[in-house]
């Protein structure tokens, strides 16, 4: 049985895989198509740092907001998810993206939203072509799962700073050994930054949470957006 956490990288989606019975951890990348890394049978659990739920006029998203909150001084890493309307401007159309946004809540849509909404609209796809998936496939925060993590001590660092890096590495290398070092040395730079490696890293820990059945779900109650796709994060 195979666990897996989820990045976006320079090169399309980094994968670090857990094989429960030997305990190996590999890494590897994947194009910015998510049909094959999503569809994998052998996977039981993959937890993907992407907003998977989308808000609508009628429907807010409640959890990027309770994940700010727990966030505290580095509240600024959760971005708004943009609206299921700006979805069909994903591939070039930042103008008319923003316009659909604005529509719908009356905010453009962010330059960081709108650099990963190609993302998002490939995920969005492969959950509505294969809604099975829905309960294999879900959605984390980097930063919100490292908070969990390093309880009962804080991260106080930016993941970018250098001292944030070590406060991310070592959290790794206390459950995971030296496999985030050996994935680095397997995967080139221009494929997959060190801050992608380590957020897969806290994407797996969470997906290891969620398959032993101790995960944390914001919000607790479970929220759905118009297409019937929880809106949530787990820890």
């Amino acid at each position: 049985m195979i666990l897996r956490g989820v990045d976006g990288c320079p090169a399309g989606w980094l994968a670090v895989s857990l094989d429960l019975a030997t305990r190996q951890v590999t890494g590897k990348v994947f194009p910015g198509d998510a049909v094959s890394l999503l569809r994998d049978p052998d996977v039981a659990v993959t937890a993907i740092d992407i907003p998977i739920g989308l808000p609508s006029r009628d429907r807010p998203r409640r959890v990027d907001e309770m994940a700010r909150r727990r966030l505290g001084s580095r509240a600024s890493s959760v971005f708004p998810a943009p609206h299921r309307a700006t979805l069909p401007f994903a591939s070039n159309d930042y103008r008319a993206a923003c316009e659909a946004s604005a529509e719908e809540c009356g905010k453009r849509l962010s330059q960081q939203s709108f650099a990963i909404l190609p993302k998002i609209k490939a995920v969005d796809m492969v959950l509505h072509e294969n809604p099975e998936l829905v309960e294999r496939v879900f959605e984390v925060h980097p930063e919100l799962c490292f908070q969990f993590w390093a309880r009962p001590q804080q991260i106080r660092h930016p993941k970018k700073s250098g001292f944030g890096f070590t406060e991310r590495i070592e959290l790794v290398r206390s459950v995971f050994g030296n496999a985030a070092e050996e994935i680095r040395a397997s995967i080139s730079r221009a494929e997959a930054n060190d801050d992608d490696i380590l957020d897969a890293f806290a994407a797996l820990w969470t997906a290891e949470r969620i398959h032993s059945g101790v995960a944390e779900r914001l919000p607790a109650e479970l929220d759905r957006d118009d297409c019937g796709l929880p809106m949530c994060m787990w820890v």
